[in-house]
């Protein structure tokens, strides 16, 4: 994957954030730039959920539930279920504009869920109260990397409230380690 190294060992995975993929004979290059900031995420209380409300037999999440924590050299948000939970919304303001065709790179990163029966856990983003990316995947599952390119339909100015949200049934983690624009520019242009 141009622009950052995935390395999967023991459970744990290291990213190396950088800006820019190239290789020495490319003469068109990817560069990333973040749509939000980890320290900006806030909880969403689900009776203001408006995009997500939860089912009535949900086991509702809290803010205690939702943090920025590290994840190798990256901080991510995570939306930690372990403790009973299984439904949160995060939500913070987008830092930069989006115009139709921008590629959004996403990558979500979960722990093994293996301690519930059979059931689905639901990931979702949206902006500007319209979902981009709905996941579901089916647990138990072993640890995971989602990694979709979101291709934006319409333009979307900065400041647009952005949500990060999981719907799970089981103990595990949900960190959100990038949510950002990636634009092809010339090997000469990036920095």
């Amino acid at each position: 994957m141009p622009g950052a190294r995935v390395v999967v060992a023991a459970g744990f995975f290291v990213i190396d954030a950088v800006a820019a993929g190239c290789s020495p004979a490319a003469s068109v290059c990817e560069q990333k730039n973040s749509i939000i900031d980890v320290r900006a995420w806030r909880f969403v209380d689900p009776a203001d959920d408006v995009v997500w409300p939860a089912p009535g037999d949900a086991a509702l999440c809290g803010p205690d539930d939702v943090q920025v924590q590290p994840i190798g050299d990256a901080l991510a948000l995570e939306i930690d279920t372990r403790l009973g939970c299984g439904w949160a919304t995060a939500t913070q303001p987008t830092l930069r504009d989006l115009r139709v065709g921008d590629r959004l790179q996403t990558q979500v990163f979960y722990f093994p869920q293996s301690t519930f029966p059979t059931a689905q856990a639901d990931v979702a983003i949206a902006i500007d109260d319209e979902i981009v990316l709905s996941e579901v995947l089916a647990i138990p599952a072993p640890s995971g990397l989602l990694q979709p390119v979101i291709t934006i339909d319409r333009d979307i100015d900065a400041g647009a409230a952005v949500q990060f949200h999981i719907g799970n049934h089981g103990d595990n983690s949900w960190n959100l380690v990038e949510l950002a624009v990636v634009t092809s520019v010339g090997c000469d242009d990036v920095d």
